[in-house]
């Protein structure tokens, strides 16, 4: 047990007092959550000015208008937080707290007001281990005549009036690091007890082309590149090198945030770069060296990083990783200051090894640990959270506002000037061509005066506890426009809640006094802990809480987020929670701490040299999984390759490809062997392959000949039936694909007849010759003849993405020939839609098939056979406004109440597009120009008014008549639909709508009518493309296993790649419950297609998924 010490709430109280003489601070107004206070209150006057922009300015310096630093801490020892400002072009200044909202300014007496000429960053942290706070201050500026050497303030105590007095002494310590620095961390990566530095750098100069990223990776540059610092006993040494860190020109690195990200207990560093690089992403060996493994662990990265902050947003006890972008939220700011890179040109980078990057800000949710594997895996869930487009943001702050026990988000925004601005960059560059080839000199300044400003409002989203976040800046009182650049925060007054300190650039600082302990009336804990040997002040500790059903989980790192550093006193807030069961501190050396018996509303306090060693002190998840991958083990030769073919590049405004909906995987016993084999498809100028499973388990390639002769189609679906009643299973083969015209042979679907040994014949004189690019097969006897007949979807009409093509139903004449009898049985599949997956079911019990139907747009559709006509009953059933982007439907009686339900994989929620009844995704289809080529014009809501998604200049691409309309992006920016096209236009147009984008279940009851009910929220975060069903924990109940992902996504939306598989079980409550990674083992990688589920070998259940242009995976049932 640790010895710790309390400090009532009330003793705090007479501690303000004490220090307080100030009747004149703001008195809390009733209304929000935080008070904005007056420097003429404070005493802080702190102002970061760019007073000239002549000489060095914007096009000198890509940093220029980065901002300073802020770092809170307890410099002089009195118990309450002090505040250091870094600046741009004057003196950094440092602030005393004397209680009460009072601070003075001491810079000049504490000997703290830097020599840089470009201050950036700020750190506090005890250097030399004597329990004094020092101040290290990163400078950068590329300013001539300056060293840009960052400075270590020592700190040696107060002096006899109680200031503490400094001395510069970077140099004595080998830290007078002379790169272009925007932070630094201080933490014990090698746990030898005294602390590290590690120091970003970014070189405003870029390189002129996309190089191999591996060449200019490992090319070390004094100035641009990071540099990792080892402590030997009070002398900084570089290990650079050593460490496996890279240090290239190319970093341009933004944001430095520590943590524990794999709970080893080994402390990991994560590096945000701004454009051009990827982040970097070490791990930590354990023995003085890191392993870069950002590309092993997560999918994508923000295109142009700049601040990052990692902590447990969800509670789940694992480390989240939030990176910051530029992509604005509303319509008008998005068209005219944001533009994108093409899709082929993301390709190429990626080829080059710069990784895939999006243009939005990122969630990486920590999914947890594979049974198998040492390092957890991330998955972006930004857009599902609501939180990926907050336009110029620098900074974010993962911190609990309002102590309700969810940690909120707190983003920095604002650039002085508009450097994106479209137009202006337009203006720029068109005034000048013609005076720089007359041989004028331009005197740029006079542009830089003239470039757009526009200060714009910090982000604050308040965690809802659901991975939900509500943007509350404007409602808790921190909305008022600015150009923040870091924030650091702490308890300023030691009243329980964390308050906000601001450095804005041209602008006073923000001093934010946070009213939680008043108006919310929610619980907290603070905790301050004392470290052993020179790490004084434990950086790398990690604390959990456990109260109620909750974990929460909190890291003692300050140097975190950008260019700033926070208090050391950690502040949980534990909502209306009436105790906390137990907090665990574990050690930067691998000790423990832990406390029971713990009072709220308190401070404790903490030492190092009462805990304890234990042998278990990684915090990684252990369990004994479900599911097992034996892919390994799996004796199939297979790789899906998928052909080069970009959609947008013939149909720029839609919002996928099309061309990747492959590889279907179906199985059978195709030579009566009681063995089940396999036919997986093939893409266009790849063939198809039928194996034979061996006695051994192995696989077998069959009949290549015949696929072969075929390979110019793409293969989208499969089946395998018997359609000659003979006893033996042939194969149909869909062929689809977005690559051909609709008169193209390759659209033609495939027939191969079993001779009954296994061997296959190509006949083409059984089908009816149908050109279409389809996507889905059923066999189901519809007129109850004896024989299979076929429902043929229809996936789009080639080159005319929107509009809705034909599906077909096909009759079998018992010989194995089929007709296309649509017209006489199924008139309602004329034009039924963009159908994507369909499936038989005898839904009103009357002994013939009825079929439902999915697809892109399209409701959830019911198509009732009565007397071998169908007829479309969807709005009789409770199936009406249900049209989504459903990708595949199950058909199976899920929760045992003897009535077919439904279960559907949609776009998912974790997209830019949001849709509703109220509010749907639409989008117009139609010639609009009248030159033959039809035009998709996708829309969604905003402030209840529907805007086209669609950026100015590839709406131009597709449209140029609209130019001399919209001349500029201004002119087209913040334009409804209907003040871009006419109302004749808009009713002339095919209105394709989208109601709802989450995977769902549709229950069946007594009456006939279907209740929908959202899967869980994991199963919403990207496409879901593959369902299986099956009873995985034996308790009688159906559960669900789900695989997706789709990277063919026009650039204005990303990226659809946060699937990593999904198992839901089923419970007594029609619900459904999801299973984290280290119950489940069930973990899928890539473009989830299709699954199939075989005996094989000693493994009753074999569960194989197929996925685009890559291999199979094959997972097994663990026998308990």
């Amino acid at each position: 047990m640790a010895t710790f010490k309390i400090i009532p709430y009330s003793k705090w109280i007479i501690l303000l007092i004490f220090f307080s003489c100030t009747p004149e601070i703001p008195k809390k107004d009733g209304q929000s959550l935080f008070t904005l206070l007056k420097d003429e209150n404070t005493g802080i006057d702190f102002k970061n000015s760019l007073v000239d922009e002549k000489k060095f300015n914007i096009l000198k310096s890509r940093n220029y208008y980065n901002g300073g630093g802020v770092a809170i801490g307890d410099v002089d020892g009195n118990g309450l937080p002090d505040i250091y400002f870094s600046s741009n072009q004057q003196s950094n200044k440092l602030f005393l707290n004397d209680g009460g909202f009072k601070f003075r300014d001491v810079t000049e007496e504490a000997g703290v007001a830097g020599k840089g000429k470009w201050s950036t960053g700020v750190s506090m942290a005890d250097i030399n281990g004597d329990n004094l706070l020092d101040i290290y201050v990163c400078n950068s500026g590329e300013i001539e005549g300056d060293e840009n050497a960052n400075e270590l303030y020592i700190n040696t105590g107060n002096q006899e009036n109680g200031t503490p007095l400094f001395r510069e002494a970077s140099a004595d310590y080998g830290i007078n690091d002379k790169g272009y620095s925007v932070h630094s961390a201080f933490f014990d990566y090698d746990r030898d007890g005294d602390l590290d530095l590690y120091v970003l750098n970014n070189m405003s100069q870029a390189s002129k082309t996309f190089d191999d990223a591996n060449k200019m990776r490992f090319k070390r540059n004094q100035y641009g590149g990071d540099c990792l610092y080892r402590n030997d006993r009070g002398i900084f040494r570089d290990v650079t090198d050593d460490a496996g860190i890279f240090s290239s020109i190319i970093g341009f690195g933004l944001g430095l945030t520590v943590s524990d990200i794999d709970n080893d207990g080994w402390l990991d560093i994560y590096v945000a770069n701004d454009f051009f690089e990827r982040d970097y992403l070490y791990i930590n060996n354990g023995d003085g060296t890191f392993s870069e493994k950002l590309e092993h662990l997560l999918a994508h990265t923000s295109l142009s990083s700049m601040g990052s902050d990692i902590a447990d947003i969800n509670n789940d006890g694992l480390m989240d990783i939030f990176t910051t972008d530029m992509l604005p939220e509303d319509d008008f700011r998005l068209k005219t200051t944001f533009e994108l890179e093409s899709y082929a040109f993301n390709d190429k980078k990626a080829s080059l090894g710069y990784f895939h990057q999006v243009p939005q800000n990122a969630l990486q949710l920590n999914r947890g640990f594979l049974s198998e594997g040492k390092h957890p895996f991330f998955n972006d869930v930004a857009m599902l959270a609501g939180v990926a487009n907050t336009d110029w943001t620098w900074g974010v702050d993962i911190i609990d506002l309002d102590n309700d026990g969810y940690k909120d988000l707190f983003m920095t925004n604002g650039v002085f000037r508009d450097l994106n601005d479209k137009d202006y960059l337009y203006q720029m560059r068109e005034q000048n061509v013609g005076r720089v080839s007359m041989g004028e000199k331009i005197e740029f300044s006079e542009f830089i005066e003239k470039w757009p400003s526009t200060p714009l409002s910090n982000f604050v989203y308040q965690n809802s506890g659901d991975l939900l976040f509500i943007n509350r800046a404007e409602k808790w009182g921190l909305g008022k426009p600015s150009f923040s650049s870091s924030l650091a925060y702490g308890d300023l007054d030691r009243d329980g809640d964390n308050d906000l300190v601001i450095n804005n650039l041209n602008q006073g600082a923000f001093i934010y006094r946070n009213e939680a302990d008043s108006k919310i009336g929610n619980h907290y804990l603070q905790v301050k802990l004392i470290g052993g040997g020179l790490n004084t002040f434990a950086i790398g500790a990690k604390l959990s809480i456990y109260f109620g059903d909750n974990e929460a989980v909190l890291e003692q790192m300050p140097m975190r987020s950008f260019q700033a550093s926070h208090d050391y006193l950690s502040t949980f807030g534990l909502g209306d929670e009436k105790q906390v069961d137990s907090l665990i501190v574990f050690w930067p050396d691998g000790n423990i701490s832990k406390v029971t018996n713990i009072l709220l509303d308190t401070m404790i306090t903490i030492k190092q040299e009462t805990s304890h060693y234990t042998t278990n002190n990684n915090l990684s998840e252990k369990s004994n999984p479900i599911f097992r991958d034996i892919t390994d083990k799996f004796q199939l030769e297979y790789e899906h390759k998928e052909n080069k073919f970009i959609d947008f590049q013939r149909e720029l405004l839609i919002p996928h490809k099309l061309s990747t909906e492959g590889p279907p995987i179906v199985s059978g016993d195709v030579n009566g062997d009681k063995l089940i084999d396999l036919y997986l498809g093939g893409a266009k100028g790849f063939s198809g392959k039928l194996f034979m499973q061996m006695r051994d388990g192995s696989f077998k390639s069959i009949d290549e000949r015949i696929f072969e002769q075929h390979k110019i189609s793409e293969d989208v679906d499969a089946i395998f039936i018997d359609i000659e009643k003979d006893g033996d299973l042939d194969l149909y083969v869909v062929s689809g694909g977005n690559e051909y015209s609709s008169e193209a042979s390759a659209l033609l679907d495939r027939l191969y007849i079993n001779d009954g040994k296994g061997n296959f014949f190509f006949m083409k004189d059984k089908l009816p010759g149908i050109y279409a690019s389809g996507s889905c097969v059923e066999a189901g006897d519809f007129d109850n003849d004896g024989d299979l007949d076929l429902f043929i979807g229809t996936r789009s009409v080639p080159w005319k993405y929107g509009l809705k093509p034909d599906s077909y139903l096909l009759q079998n004449d018992g010989q194995g020939n089929f007709v296309n009898v649509s017209n006489q049985h199924a008139s309602t599949l004329s034009s039924l839609g963009m159908v994507t997956d369909a499936q038989w079911l005898d839904y009103d019990n009357d002994n013939d098939l009825d079929l439902v139907v999915v697809g892109e747009w399209m409701p959830v559709t019911l198509l009732q056979n009565k007397n071998s006509y169908f007829t479309n009953i969807l709005d009789q059933v409770g199936l009406e406004n249900t049209n989504g982007w459903w990708n595949c439907i199950l058909v199976d009686d899920f929760n045992g109440d003897g009535y077919f339900d439904l279960v559907a994989g949609n776009l998912g929620y974790n997209t830019k597009l949001k849709a509703s009844k109220k509010k749907p995704v639409k989008m117009y289809v139609s010639d609009f120009d009248e030159n033959g080529i039809i035009e998709q014009i996708l829309c969604y809501y905003q402030n209840n008014e529907l805007y086209p998604i669609v950026l100015r200049s590839d709406f131009l691409n597709q449209i140029p008549d609209m130019n001399d309309r919209f001349k500029t992006n201004a002119d087209y920016a913040g334009k409804k639909i209907n003040e871009i096209f006419t109302i004749e236009q808009l009713d002339n147009s095919m209105e394709n709508q989208a109601y709802t984008f989450a995977s769902s279940i549709f229950y069946g009851s007594p009456t006939g009518t279907f209740t929908i009910k959202e899967l869980p929220v994991d199963a919403q975060f990207s496409p879901v493309y593959a369902i299986e069903s099956g009873d995985y924990n034996a308790d009688g109940k159906k559960d669900l296993l789900l695989g997706g992902n789709l990277y063919g996504i026009n650039p204005l939306f990303g990226r659809y790649d946060a699937s990593s598989g999904t198992l839901l079980f089923g419970n007594d409550n029609s619900r459904f419950e999801s299973i984290s990674l280290a119950e489940s083992g069930f973990h899928l990688t890539g473009q989830v297609r299709d699954v199939v589920s075989i005996p094989y070998l000693e493994y009753s259940q074999t569960i194989i998924f197929s996925k685009n242009d890559d291999k199979i995976q094959a997972y097994t049932i663990v026998k308990k």
